[in-house]
């Protein structure tokens, strides 16, 4: 071998040397030094974690009926196997799910998830939809089907706004916070309660999720299981509310809509109605019309957003109205406990009045004549109530509506979203106009007109502190709450938040006087005819800066029976006209029902 060929070939060993040192060096590397790191990312290519939705807790009413519940569906995610999303993957997706393209890029761009774990693009994914997946998955890498608890609203739109919805939504700092005081850390982009029981117990009706070890290939599909931890149910409400009673007030209220509708009232379309036990505060059914179907929240919203009636909205408390007529018990209880009327004492009704350079009529201009107070509450007179409110005052009206829970929540607990409600007072006015109060405005928020506007809730609270002898109990909707193994993790009691200092003759007068208008003469005369003696007050509240051809509010409170009373409640019919035109033919629906002797419950419901 000649000297230039030997040098060559010495070269050529130096540099296989080099090259297998190299190599060799790189495998240590590899294989020794980052063993660790390079064995957790193998081991993270072929095992995953996947995580298993616990079943949230269910919610039933107070005999045990089941309100809300769970069943499977299907729900379709995507997993990155380490080289990021395939644009042709989520083109596929966009077309089988009916998405846009962008929604699924936000969704997997977002920074709530995690390589190697599942996003989740669409629940409750329909069977034709997924056996189109399911035929091309050699084609879709990283797409997964589960089978998760899909949340089910039994009875559609029965007491939306009690019960809520799930969504994936914003959720606010002071949501997050209550959560958090609860023993519930909330990871942005979960699936959560966002509006009623839902929202305020989602720490209890959440649960623990579990978590599936399994093996994949080279698609992202699961091909052995491993290790499983079984998810841990959330616990399951049981409420203050009665579903049979509760369908029998939607039906009524429904009712009374579509008599207005049909009567070609442009103005109508929205009604509510509260019923609680005037001894706890438990409330027994609560419904704001129009409402909702939670089962399809996510598809409807646009037009639940447009719409005229404002299904979003609960009437109940998240509204606050000019109550008209039923405040006169409010007067009544100021002038008897002030000491400026008395039981036997006449006020004459000549149709019209004139005081401080203002003339006020009776309704329709009616002339009562000389009347009492039994008889002013009975024949619901304004001008009674206009002269006994410039003896009382408005410093002492504003004192007395005050103490029956008006200008303040009720403390309702179980729901947020509760308004205070506005009490006349000359305060509020030169607070919000920055003018003195006038002599004149005080005949106004002596029958409930003016300034004053008050929730339905608030209503019913003090239309249940009238039958209990001035008691303010906080209203409740949930009565217990038991976890999955069936223990009580809370068991609702009766609070009293406030008693008013009210003689016994007062109260016995202004009861006296809410029986009458059940009876011949009185202005809910029609419920004279029901298996209970009903109390209650009717009143039309116009609505201020509308024009004189728009219908009044119409409302009707009571609570029944008159002698020894078990429910307390509220009828409301906006637009409705008088309180005996709409709202007390609703309440003697719901009177009717509830009080029918042995009818069983499943026959109430049809």
């Amino acid at each position: 071998m000649d000297k230039k060929m030997l040098r060559r070939t010495r070269l050529f060993i130096f540099a296989v040397i080099i090259i297998f040192f190299f190599l060799v060096s790189r495998l240590a590397y590899l294989q020794i030094i980052n063993y660790d790191y390079y064995w957790e990312r193998a081991e993270k290519n072929r095992l995953r974690i996947l995580p298993i939705t616990a079943p949230r807790g269910e919610i039933f009413d107070r005999n045990g009926r089941q309100l809300v519940t769970n069943r499977p569906g299907f729900t379709v995610s995507l997993v990155d196997l380490g080289s990021g999303y395939s644009e042709q993957t989520i083109a596929c997706l966009a077309e089988f799910l009916e998405m846009e393209e962008a929604e699924i890029q936000e969704k997997i761009g977002s920074q709530y998830y995690r390589r190697y774990l599942p996003v989740r693009l669409k629940m409750d994914v329909d069977i034709e939809t997924v056996s189109k997946i399911a035929e091309h998955r050699l084609d879709l890498p990283g797409v997964m089907i589960e089978v998760q608890p899909i949340r089910n609203y039994v009875l559609s739109n029965f007491a939306a706004h009690v019960l809520g919805y799930l969504g994936e939504g914003t959720v606010t700092d002071r949501i997050i916070d209550f959560w958090g005081e609860k023993g519930y850390n909330y990871q942005p982009g979960e699936l959560v309660g966002q509006a009623g029981l839902e929202q305020v117990w989602e720490p209890f009706l959440k649960g623990v999720d579990g978590g599936l070890q399994v093996e994949v290939n080279s698609t992202g599909q699961a091909i052995r299981e491993f290790e499983r931890v079984e998810p841990k149910p959330g616990s399951n409400l049981y409420l203050t509310l009665d579903a049979s009673l509760q369908l029998i007030v939607e039906d009524a209220l429904n009712e009374a809509i579509n008599l207005q509708l049909e009567d070609n009232n442009a103005y109508a379309g929205e009604a509510g109605a509260v019923i609680l036990d005037p001894q706890s505060g438990r409330i027994l059914a609560m419904a704001s019309l129009p409402s909702y179907d939670p089962n399809t929240f996510r598809e409807d919203y646009p037009q639940l957003l447009q719409s005229s009636g404002r299904p979003l909205l609960n009437k109940t408390m998240e509204e606050h109205y000019p109550v008209g007529s039923v405040f006169k018990m409010v007067t009544g209880v100021a002038g008897l406990e002030k000491g400026v009327v008395n039981e036997t004492e006449r006020i004459y009704c000549g149709g019209t009045v004139t005081r401080f350079g203002a003339t006020k009529s009776c309704f329709r201009g009616t002339v009562h004549g000389p009347l009492n107070i039994v008889e002013a509450i009975t024949k619901s007179c304004n001008i009674f109530f206009y002269e006994l409110g410039l003896r009382v005052g408005i410093d002492d009206l504003a004192y007395y509506a005050r103490e029956f829970g008006f200008g303040e929540p009720t403390g309702l607990q179980d729901i947020f979203g509760e308004r205070s409600g506005i009490v006349a007072s000359r305060e509020y006015k030169e607070q919000l106009l920055g003018e003195p109060w006038y002599p004149a405005e005080t005949m106004d928020a002596a029958i409930g007109q003016g300034f004053s506007s008050i929730t339905l809730l608030q209503l019913a609270n003090y239309v249940a502190m009238v039958a209990n002898g001035g008691i303010h109990y906080r209203p409740y909707l949930v009565d217990k709450i038991v976890d999955s193994e069936g223990n009580a993790q809370m068991v609702a009691e009766p609070e009293v938040l406030h008693r008013m200092e009210v003689n016994d003759s007062t109260w016995e007068i202004i009861r006296q006087g809410m029986k009458q208008v059940a009876l011949a003469g009185g202005t809910a005369s029609r419920l004279a005819h029901l298996p209970v003696r009903v109390a209650g007050k009717t009143g039309s509240a116009q609505v201020a800066g509308r024009g004189s051809d728009i219908p009044s509010h119409s409302f009707f409170v009571g609570y029944a029976p008159a002698e020894k009373p078990e429910i307390a409640f509220v009828v409301f019919v906006k637009h409705g006209g008088t309180g005996g035109t709409a709202a007390v033919p609703v309440a003697e629906k719901i009177l009717e029902s509830y009080f029918a002797p042995d009818i069983p419950e499943e026959e109430k419901d049809v």
